[in-house]
Protein backbone atom coordinates (compact mmCIF):
# COMPACT_ATOMS: atom_id res chain seq x y z
CA UNK A 1 0.00 0.00 0.00
CA UNK A 2 1.00 3.33 -0.74
CA UNK A 3 1.07 5.57 2.15
CA UNK A 4 1.12 9.17 1.44
CA UNK A 5 1.91 11.23 4.41
CA UNK A 6 0.79 14.70 3.64
CA UNK A 7 3.14 16.35 6.19
CA UNK A 8 6.28 14.41 5.33
CA UNK A 9 7.41 16.56 2.41
CA UNK A 10 6.76 19.63 4.52
CA UNK A 11 8.69 18.18 7.44
CA UNK A 12 11.72 17.55 5.24
CA UNK A 13 11.37 21.03 3.84
CA UNK A 14 11.07 22.44 7.38
CA UNK A 15 14.22 20.51 8.42
CA UNK A 16 16.14 21.81 5.42
CA UNK A 17 14.84 25.32 6.06
CA UNK A 18 15.81 25.10 9.75
CA UNK A 19 19.27 23.79 8.81
CA UNK A 20 19.66 26.57 6.28
CA UNK A 21 18.45 29.16 8.82
CA UNK A 22 20.86 27.79 11.41
CA UNK A 23 23.72 27.92 8.91
CA UNK A 24 22.78 31.47 7.94
CA UNK A 25 22.58 32.52 11.60
CA UNK A 26 25.99 30.96 12.34
CA UNK A 27 27.40 32.66 9.27
CA UNK A 28 25.83 36.03 10.20
CA UNK A 29 27.03 35.85 13.81
CA UNK A 30 30.47 34.76 12.58
CA UNK A 31 30.70 37.74 10.24
CA UNK A 32 29.48 40.03 12.98
CA UNK A 33 31.99 38.64 15.49
CA UNK A 34 34.79 38.71 12.91
CA UNK A 35 33.88 42.24 11.89
CA UNK A 36 33.89 43.50 15.46
CA UNK A 37 37.14 41.64 16.14
CA UNK A 38 38.85 43.17 13.10
CA UNK A 39 37.28 46.54 13.83
CA UNK A 40 38.85 46.41 17.30
CA UNK A 41 42.24 45.50 15.85
CA UNK A 42 41.89 48.25 13.25
CA UNK A 43 41.06 50.77 15.98
CA UNK A 44 44.08 49.62 18.00
CA UNK A 45 46.27 49.91 14.90
CA UNK A 46 44.94 53.42 14.19
CA UNK A 47 45.67 54.45 17.79
CA UNK A 48 49.18 52.97 17.63
CA UNK A 49 49.82 54.73 14.33
CA UNK A 50 48.55 58.03 15.76
CA UNK A 51 50.82 57.64 18.81
CA UNK A 52 53.75 56.86 16.52
CA UNK A 53 52.96 59.89 14.36
CA UNK A 54 52.76 62.07 17.47
CA UNK A 55 56.14 60.75 18.61
CA UNK A 56 57.64 61.48 15.17
CA UNK A 57 56.13 64.97 15.22
CA UNK A 58 57.60 65.60 18.69
CA UNK A 59 61.01 64.38 17.49
CA UNK A 60 60.83 66.63 14.44
CA UNK A 61 59.84 69.57 16.63
CA UNK A 62 62.78 68.88 18.94
CA UNK A 63 65.09 68.77 15.92
CA UNK A 64 63.63 72.02 14.60
CA UNK A 65 64.07 73.68 18.01
CA UNK A 66 67.64 72.39 18.30
CA UNK A 67 68.40 73.60 14.76
CA UNK A 68 66.99 77.03 15.55
CA UNK A 69 69.04 77.18 18.76
CA UNK A 70 72.23 76.21 16.92
CA UNK A 71 71.47 78.73 14.18
CA UNK A 72 70.97 81.43 16.82
CA UNK A 73 74.25 80.47 18.48
CA UNK A 74 75.98 80.59 15.10
CA UNK A 75 74.48 84.01 14.34
CA UNK A 76 75.56 85.32 17.75
CA UNK A 77 79.05 83.89 17.28
CA UNK A 78 79.24 85.40 13.79
CA UNK A 79 78.15 88.79 15.11
CA UNK A 80 80.68 88.59 17.94
CA UNK A 81 83.41 87.57 15.48
CA UNK A 82 82.55 90.49 13.18
CA UNK A 83 82.75 92.89 16.14
CA UNK A 84 86.06 91.44 17.33
CA UNK A 85 87.41 91.52 13.77
CA UNK A 86 86.46 95.20 13.53
CA UNK A 87 88.19 95.87 16.86
CA UNK A 88 91.26 93.90 15.71
CA UNK A 89 91.37 95.86 12.46
CA UNK A 90 91.11 99.13 14.39
CA UNK A 91 93.93 98.07 16.73
CA UNK A 92 96.02 96.98 13.74
CA UNK A 93 95.52 100.29 11.94
CA UNK A 94 96.40 102.16 15.13
CA UNK A 95 99.54 100.04 15.47
CA UNK A 96 100.47 100.84 11.86
CA UNK A 97 99.97 104.55 12.53
CA UNK A 98 102.10 104.20 15.68
CA UNK A 99 104.79 102.50 13.59
CA UNK A 100 104.78 105.36 11.08
CA UNK A 101 104.89 107.88 13.91
CA UNK A 102 107.78 105.99 15.56
CA UNK A 103 109.62 105.99 12.24
CA UNK A 104 109.22 109.76 11.84
CA UNK A 105 110.08 110.44 15.49
CA UNK A 106 113.20 108.26 15.40
CA UNK A 107 114.44 109.81 12.16
CA UNK A 108 113.89 113.32 13.58
CA UNK A 109 115.55 112.42 16.91
CA UNK A 110 118.57 110.96 15.11
CA UNK A 111 118.91 114.11 13.01
CA UNK A 112 118.63 116.33 16.10
CA UNK A 113 121.12 114.15 17.94
CA UNK A 114 118.83 113.43 20.90
CA UNK A 115 119.04 109.71 20.10
CA UNK A 116 122.33 108.03 19.28
CA UNK A 117 122.79 104.84 17.33
CA UNK A 118 124.66 101.98 18.90
CA UNK A 119 128.35 101.85 17.94
CA UNK A 120 127.85 99.03 15.44
CA UNK A 121 125.41 101.26 13.54
CA UNK A 122 127.75 104.25 13.55
CA UNK A 123 130.26 104.16 10.78
CA UNK A 124 133.49 105.88 11.49
CA UNK A 125 134.42 108.22 8.68
CA UNK A 126 137.97 108.18 7.30
CA UNK A 127 140.06 111.25 7.96
CA UNK A 128 139.88 114.11 5.52
CA UNK A 129 142.58 114.49 2.96
CA UNK A 130 144.03 117.80 1.86
CA UNK A 131 141.20 120.11 0.97
CA UNK A 132 138.60 117.41 1.51
CA UNK A 133 136.84 118.84 4.53
CA UNK A 134 133.83 120.15 2.64
CA UNK A 135 133.35 116.89 0.75
CA UNK A 136 133.83 114.90 3.95
CA UNK A 137 131.24 116.95 5.82
CA UNK A 138 128.73 116.54 3.01
CA UNK A 139 129.43 112.79 2.87
CA UNK A 140 129.09 112.43 6.62
CA UNK A 141 125.79 114.28 6.56
CA UNK A 142 124.54 112.04 3.76
CA UNK A 143 125.74 108.91 5.58
CA UNK A 144 124.15 110.11 8.81
CA UNK A 145 120.87 110.73 7.01
CA UNK A 146 121.12 107.32 5.37
CA UNK A 147 121.80 105.64 8.73
CA UNK A 148 118.94 107.55 10.34
CA UNK A 149 116.55 106.58 7.54
CA UNK A 150 117.73 102.95 7.68
CA UNK A 151 117.30 102.76 11.45
CA UNK A 152 113.88 104.42 11.25
CA UNK A 153 112.79 102.05 8.47
CA UNK A 154 114.03 99.09 10.48
CA UNK A 155 112.12 100.19 13.58
CA UNK A 156 108.98 100.88 11.53
CA UNK A 157 109.24 97.52 9.76
CA UNK A 158 109.61 95.72 13.07
CA UNK A 159 106.62 97.61 14.49
CA UNK A 160 104.54 96.76 11.40
CA UNK A 161 105.54 93.10 11.64
CA UNK A 162 104.70 93.09 15.35
CA UNK A 163 101.30 94.65 14.59
CA UNK A 164 100.65 92.10 11.84
CA UNK A 165 101.61 89.16 14.06
CA UNK A 166 99.42 90.51 16.87
CA UNK A 167 96.51 90.90 14.46
CA UNK A 168 96.95 87.33 13.19
CA UNK A 169 97.10 85.94 16.72
CA UNK A 170 93.97 87.84 17.80
CA UNK A 171 92.13 86.71 14.65
CA UNK A 172 93.10 83.10 15.28
CA UNK A 173 91.99 83.24 18.91
CA UNK A 174 88.74 85.06 18.09
CA UNK A 175 87.91 82.68 15.23
CA UNK A 176 88.56 79.65 17.43
CA UNK A 177 86.36 81.08 20.18
CA UNK A 178 83.59 81.87 17.67
CA UNK A 179 83.66 78.34 16.25
CA UNK A 180 83.45 76.88 19.76
CA UNK A 181 80.71 79.34 20.76
CA UNK A 182 78.70 78.44 17.65
CA UNK A 183 78.79 74.79 18.68
CA UNK A 184 80.73 73.75 15.59
CA UNK A 185 83.64 72.44 17.64
CA UNK A 186 84.49 71.58 21.18
CA UNK A 187 87.50 72.51 23.20
CA UNK A 188 89.40 69.50 24.49
CA UNK A 189 90.97 70.11 27.89
CA UNK A 190 94.67 69.48 28.33
CA UNK A 191 95.44 65.97 29.43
Amino acid sequence: MISIDPLRPYADLARWAASLMLALLVLAFGYRWGGSHWRGEYTAEVKARAAENAQHAATLQQLADATAAVAEKARAASTALAASRQANDTRYNEALNDAKRAQRDLAAALRRGTVQLRPEWSCGAAGAGAGGTAGLAAGQDAAADLRAAGAANLIAGAARADAWIGWLQRELIDTRQAVIAAGCAIEVPDR
